[in-house]
C-alpha cells in the first residue's frame, strides 16, 4: 500500500470544453504539465461538436446535489478524506486524501460513481463527463490551503442540500 496522497481532481461535464475551444485545449503537441494549452481553433471545435453522440451536460441544482452525495459516498466507501468538493453546472472540483498511487485512478472511480448515481436519478446517458480531466498533486499545507480556497469559491455557489 502506498502512502496517502492529496489530489485536486477536476473534470468537465460532457460537451462543456471541446477540443478547439477558444479557452484553449490539450492536444498531442500541448500535453505536458506546465505547458500552455493549444490555441482555439473554430474548425476543430466544430468537428469535435459534430462527433458528440449526446447533447452537452449542464447540471441543474438537483443533478448537482445527486453528484455531490454520490462523490461523498464514494469517498466514504473507499475511506478517502474528502477535503473539499464543489460540483459546478459544467465541471467538478474535488480535493481528496487517497491511498491511491495514481490520482488518475481515483478520478476514474469518482466519475464512475457520479455517473451511476446520475443515471439512476435522471435517466441513463452514456456520457455525463468528458474524457479525462486534471490531476494535481497537492504538495504542502500552503498549497492545500490555496487549492481548498479556490475550490470553495467557484463561480456558482454549492446547491442547497436536502435536509
Amino acid at each position: 500500500m502506498t502512502d496517502p496522497m492529496i489530489y485536486h481532481l477536476i473534470w468537465t461535464c460532457y460537451g462543456q470544453w471541446l477540443q478547439g475551444d477558444d479557452r484553449g485545449y490539450v492536444d498531442d503537441e500541448h500535453n505536458v504539465p506546465g505547458t500552455n494549452y493549444s490555441p482555439g481553433n473554430p474548425q476543430f471545435r466544430a468537428a469535435s461538436a459534430n462527433r458528440m453522440t449526446e447533447p452537452p451536460v449542464w447540471l441543474d441544482d438537483p443533478m448537482r446535489i445527486v453528484a455531490v452525495e454520490a462523490l461523498r459516498e464514494a469517498c466514504r466507501f473507499r475511506k478517502w478524506d474528502c477535503c473539499e468538493l464543489n460540483v459546478q453546472p459544467d465541471h467538478v472540483h474535488i480535493v481528496i486524501i487517497a491511498d491511491e498511487s495514481r490520482g488518475v485512478e481515483a478520478r476514474r472511480k469518482l466519475k464512475s460513481r457520479g455517473s451511476a448515481a446520475l443515471n439512476n436519478a435522471f435517466g441513463v446517458r452514456r456520457h455525463w463527463w468528458s474524457d479525462g480531466g486534471k490531476v494535481e498533486v497537492v504538495r504542502d499545507r500552503w498549497h492545500l490551503h490555496a487549492v481548498m480556497n479556490y475550490v470553495r469559491n467557484q463561480k456558482f455557489p454549492p446547491p442547497r442540500m436536502r435536509e
